[in-house]
């Protein structure tokens, strides 16, 4: 971690006047090989059809391919019970698009974004490789061959319970490397992997935490099949549920000391991990001299081993590295600057070193533990000869700590490294602190990856300066790529004083602009010496949720777009009424709507992408709502299986086209406040299966199953039944669809199998009426055949 990860990042709203602005959530695959173009799947909340999208790296081209789906409301298996009532994850829309990455893009994340006339939605990241590829076969219903490692799979786990299975071939024997990236890239669970040999014995079970995917190291034999399963600890399953699967013939090194260099010197370095020494399935240490580029903030050391070769990221600096000594309290004071490798191999152990400086002197202290792949929790604490100690504990998006200390008195000064999270006791336990009073320089953070300006309005860009080494001088800003329709600031709003930290830029709509969107740079001159330099803004993506260190999720460039105030909102008269609704019946909730600013036209009522409790098959259709109406009938459709003891809720916007100053027509959301509350009581209509023999069929026969209707005497109007079956048996079955007139309580319907369908197999019948000729009334019975050959 560098000193300028000490900056503070704050994050903005989406949008403003109670707008349902969009929002970033996944893209499938979420990794590709670079010199390629790649069908993907860009998935959001909240989205409109106007949707612009920009992606960091303007090497990269990231082009829609088609309109905007329906919405992905979630499919069985549910949640019920206690899990029933878990937050739900936000329903998604997709845009088809194809991305084009450019044969020279290096390896690593690329972050794209959306904008509307409603706001910016926050990055997600995309993975580029130089490796070959393999997406997942979500239509597969065994276990998908990879073929020969090494092998970069994509996949996701869209539902509930799933389970994803692959296989692959070592082609030859030796350690390899298995590792399920998930959290780090953003996905939201908790990944299990496991490995099985042909005989299936279990290879290797690792799990994930909230600060660690998981990853294992075994020992292959050629020819041998290997089968892999992947599943969320929690057997949870989303559309945003999106990984990477890498296995590699590789070593894995767990630490290196020390894990930085002085730029231009050479070091030792004691490697730890698995396999370095040997090649075979055991911890082992081995030593190299590395020798440190002079130029660069990191460096990837190649560490060519017997099981193959592995990459180490070593931090890079300006000052001397050294090893902590055995006795750190009875050592004398530090020769300063300098960078100190530890390990807190004690339980409870603090590390304490003396420091003599003088009154006014300006040191910065970097204390990093999760930054170089340690498990402390580390903290920083500074004791003057006389008066307050400092301390630091986790900086902003790290369990790093750092401190920047004006030396109050002349004397001596006490410096104690110390782990708030029990995890000393190890020669893993390490940490490195870094003393120094550094080289002039400085760094420019922005507060967050995008920017909305309403139309008629500004926005205030909050600039921060890290300033480094004593540097003092005023740094001069220019700003790039801004959307037509903002006015460029002046020369005084884009310069930072002598000694200032912290501008705010004024984004201003001009007077009669329109909407649209830009991608944006920012970049500060100043003089260094005699040399002027010119460092460029970065945003913090707020995208990973595992990191190693703060700088992993800068971002070079973000997203202004000009935005229109919105011009209506609504709420339920059912809001927090708690109605009772048949369960697989349809409720009609009143909404009102509130026209604002003399708006008079067309809005549609669409169910929102977050929901309250696990969505268990709740839906909505879109309701036009004419032009001058104020009220209009949303129909919630509840499902059949939904729990009697659960309070059942709606959440829906409202989108209307609506022309923007220049005359361009865009979609602007608008918050429906509240949601629709329901309480679940006994169904209209149900349909159960009444086959009383156990279903035996022989192969490409048709066969009989009979349905026993039951309705309440209100529902009068016909029962259509219609054959469903699961996505992977579509087209096996075949059957007539049929209308049960009133008073008709059972019913026959033959089926007829695909000729090469065998096994157990599970169909099902659905029923559907209208409540008063328009609201759908739905029942659904299950059959389960078995098929012989």
């Amino acid at each position: 971690m560098s000193r300028i990860t000490l900056a503070l990042v704050l994050l903005l709203p989406a949008a403003a006047f109670a707008q349902k602005g969009p929002e970033g959530g996944y893209i499938f695959p979420s990794g590709g090989k670079a010199g390629t173009t790649i069908d993907v799947q860009l998935g959001g909340y909240n989205w409109t059809p106007d949707l612009e999208f920009f992606v960091s790296d303007p090497r990269v081209k990231l082009v829609t391919s088609g309109t905007l789906s329906p919405m992905f409301v979630p499919q069985p298996p549910y949640w019920f019970g206690a899990k029933g009532r878990l937050p739900s994850q936000p329903i998604p829309r997709e845009f088809a698009a194809k991305l084009t990455i450019p044969a020279y893009v290096p390896p690593g994340p690329i972050y794209w974004q959306a904008a509307s006339a409603n706001g910016v939605t926050l990055p997600v990241a995309f993975m580029v490789s130089g490796d070959n590829e393999v997406i997942e076969n979500e239509e597969r219903t065994k276990p998908q061959d990879l073929g020969k490692a090494p092998v970069n799979v994509s996949g996701r786990l869209l539902r509930n319970e799933e389970v994803d299975r692959y296989t692959f071939i070592a082609p030859k024997d030796g350690l390899l490397t298995a590792e399920l990236v998930s959290r780090r890239m953003g996905s939201k669970f908790l990944g299990l992997m496991q490995i099985r040999d042909p005989q299936g014995n279990l290879v290797a079970d690792v799990a994930g935490g909230h600060h660690a995917d998981p990853v294992a190291t075994f020992t292959a034999k050629a020819g041998t099949e290997y089968h892999v399963s992947l599943h969320d600890v929690d057997f949870g399953g989303d559309r945003s549920y999106t990984y990477r699967l890498t296995v590699a013939y590789a070593p894995r090194i767990f630490a290196a000391i020390p894990p930085a260099g002085k730029r231009g010197d050479s070091a030792e370095v004691e490697f730890t991990g698995i396999g370095l020494a040997t090649g075979t399935e055991k911890i082992e240490v081995v030593k190299r001299k590395v020798t440190f580029p002079k130029v660069g903030d990191s460096f990837a050391y190649r560490l060519e081993t017997p099981a193959g070769v592995v990459a180490f990221p070593f931090i890079l600096s300006d000052v001397p590295q050294t090893l902590a000594p055995k006795e750190s309290i009875e050592a004398p004071p530090l020769a300063l600057p300098v960078g100190i490798t530890g390990a807190l191999d004690q339980p409870d152990i603090e590390h304490h070193y003396t420091c003599v400086w003088k009154k006014g002197e300006v040191w910065f202290l970097t204390l990093e533990g999760q930054s170089i792949g340690s498990p402390l929790d580390v903290a920083l604490t500074i004791i003057p000869p006389k008066g307050k100690e400092a301390r630091s504990e986790d900086l902003p998006g790290t369990t790093d700590a750092g401190l920047d200390y004006v030396v109050p008195l002349d004397g001596k000064y006490e410096i104690i490294v110390s782990d708030t999270a029990g995890k000393s006791g190890s020669r893993l336990a390490l940490y490195r602190l870094e003393i120094s009073q550094g080289t002039p320089d400085f760094a420019l953070r922005l507060t967050a990856p995008r920017v909305n300006v309403p139309l008629g309005g500004k926005f205030d860009l909050p600039v921060k300066a890290v300033r480094k080494g004593g540097f003092k001088g005023p740094i001069t800003l220019s700003i790039k790529g801004l959307p037509a329709g903002i006015v460029p600031p002046t020369e005084a709003e884009l310069t930072i004083g002598e000694g200032k930290t912290d501008i705010v830029v004024p984004l201003k709509a001009a007077e009669g602009a329109g909407t649209g969107a830009g991608l944006v740079t920012l970049e500060g001159s100043a003089t260094l010496g005699t040399a002027p330099v010119t460092r460029r803004a970065t945003a913090t993506a707020a995208v990973h949720l595992i990191t190693r260190d703060t700088d992993e999720n800068q971002m070079p460039a973000f997203v202004v777009a000009l935005t229109m105030k919105g011009k209506f909102k609504g709420r339920p008269v059912d809001q927090d009424t708690g109605r009772k609704v048949p369960r697989g019946a349809t409720h009609p909730a009143e909404i009102l709507i509130e026209r604002l600013d003399g708006f008079d036209g067309e809005i549609t009522l669409q169910m929102a992408a977050q929901q309250s409790y696990q969505n268990q098959g709740i839906s909505g259709t879109d309701v036009v709502v004419p032009p001058g109406v104020g009220k209009a009938l949303y129909p919630c459709y509840m499902p059949e299986w939904l729990e009697t003891t659960r309070t059942s809720r709606m959440a829906i916007i409202a989108v209307s086209k609506v022309a923007d100053p220049k005359g361009k027509v865009r979609y602007l959301t608008g918050d429906v406040a509240g949601f629709i509350t329901m309480t679940m009581e006994g169904a209209l209509l149900k349909v159960s299966n009444d086959t009383t023999a156990e279903q035996v069929i022989p192969k490409a026969k048709p066969f009989d199953v009979t349905l026993k209707i039951a309705r309440v005497p209100q529902l009068v109007e016909p029962v259509v039944l219609e054959l469903q079956t699961p996505k992977e048996l579509a087209g096996k079955f075949k059957a007539e669809t049929m209308t049960v007139k009133t008073g008709q309580d059972k019913v026959t319907v033959r089926v007829t199998p695909d000729a090469a369908l065998t096994g157990l197999q599970t169909f099902s019948i659905r029923a559907t009426a209208l409540q008063a000729g328009k609201y759908k009334v739905v029942s659904e019975a299950k059959f389960v055949v078995e098929i012989m050959p």
